[in-house]
């Protein structure tokens, strides 16, 4: 859990490499910008590596919290058994607290309505027993709009 923890919390640790005008940018990023972006996986894991301090555990959270069971994700675009279960579980976590998070970009979305969006448009994302699991407990730990059905 300790690991589970601490990968989820830096995950995005590598966008302190990203310019912020892109990560703040109101509008659609360039492909550059899109490049750019791409890469705070990456770095992120590399400042980790850099310290030493954390497991492989935590550092491949950083590096795969973008991948997509369908195979589309980044930075590598690996799929299926090749993603982490933790990588998969942050993916999860990572998608759901960026669609209901006021952005500059766009509105946050209601728990309903992110979880409808993940489940009707993004499913092959997610490994699907994990987004039904997160479902369930979402919907028995408080989801005050959790109606959707995985």
């Amino acid at each position: 859990m300790h690991e589970l923890g601490a990968g989820f919390f830096l995950h995005d640790l590598g966008k302190v490499k990203v310019n912020p005008y892109i990560i703040n940018k109101p509008g659609k990023l360039t492909t550059e910008e899109m490049n750019q972006m791409r890469r705070h996986p990456t770095e992120g894991y590399r400042i980790l590596s850099d310290t030493h301090q954390l497991t492989q555990e935590c550092k491949t959270i950083v590096m795969q919290h973008h991948e997509r069971c369908n195979g589309k994700g980044y930075p590598k675009g690996i799929s299926g058994d090749q993603i982490h279960i933790y990588g998969k579980i942050c993916s999860i976590a990572d998608v759901y607290d960026a669609l209901t998070s006021d952005r500059p970009y766009r509105q946050k979305m209601t728990p309903f309505d992110a979880l409808s969006l993940m489940k009707d448009e993004m499913i092959d994302h997610f490994q699907k027993d994990l987004f039904e699991q997160f479902v369930f407990l979402f919907k028995n730990n408080g989801g005050t709009e959790a109606r959707v059905s995985p």
